[in-house]
């Protein structure tokens, strides 16, 4: 179901872009026939402007029967339209169950850092494509652990799943809760931001997620990272957000 999810945000992104990279050819031919008069002595003030944005893509995959629930905030500050420092911070958790009975339960903040480059920066802030990093990491606790389910028939407790023990037979329980991980990564950035209204923006960026560290406990490794997705050494991301520009 995520993947489906993914997938379809992935086209409805490209589409969009696509549709504003021809509005704007559009426009440019538009006044193709037009004597343009370039003011060599404006210059752009280093200040442009700073944007505050609210992840709604998280919540709504959850919405559609997603695995994860993510929401965060975004601060990006326009310098010379050229340039945007980037904050973002979050969080996600994770209630769920494995295909064979493993329930897993996380939840904690995460936080990213880094700077994206406006690839249409002569044509001001606007409405912008750019391309990004980000540096990113959280630190979490998570139970890992099975629960007994109630016989149909007799009314018994049975171990659920039952866990083979290879060396001396039987079945072990497996219930290790409060495990503790920390993991970090870097992201990189493509995205959108399309002026809709005054101050009001929505914006669309996909993410590649390389992890650089983790340090997951003796016993299981994390199967969900807030901010990242499911564990693993690399990942594509997507945030869909609302946005804002404070009025100084």
């Amino acid at each position: 179901m995520e993947q489906r999810i993914s997938s379809y945000f992935i086209g409805l992104s490209f589409l969009l872009l696509f549709v504003f990279c021809s509005a704007d050819s559009i426009q440019a031919q538009s006044k193709e026939n037009q004597k343009i008069v370039v003011d060599t002595t404006a210059k752009v003030p280093w200040y442009g402007g700073t944007y505050v944005g609210i992840d709604l893509f998280g919540l709504g995959a959850k919405a559609f029967g997603g695995d994860f629930l993510s929401s965060e905030v975004s601060i990006r500050v326009n310098l010379k339209n050229m340039i945007y420092p980037a904050l973002e911070l979050g969080y996600g958790s994770t209630d769920t169950w494995s295909d064979n009975g493993i329930h897993y339960k996380s939840s904690a903040p995460y936080v990213r850092l880094g700077a994206d480059f406006n690839t249409m920066f002569k044509k001001g802030d606007v409405s912008h494509v750019y391309v990004g990093l980000r540096y990113a990491t959280s630190s979490m606790k998570y139970d890992v652990y099975t629960e007994p389910v109630d016989d149909p028939l007799w009314g018994d407790a049975l171990t659920n799943p039952l866990l083979i023990d290879n060396i001396w037979g039987g079945d072990i329980p497996y219930d290790h809760r409060g495990q503790k991980a920390t993991m970090h990564w870097f992201e990189i950035v493509g995205g959108i931001q399309a002026k809709i209204y005054r101050n009001f923006y929505m914006g669309w960026s996909m993410r590649l997620k390389y992890r650089i560290s983790s340090s997951p406990d003796i016993y299981a490794d994390p199967w969900y990272v807030p901010g990242f997705g499911q564990y693993d050494s690399s990942k594509i991301g997507i945030t869909y957000s609302l946005i804002y520009k404070l009025p100084f």
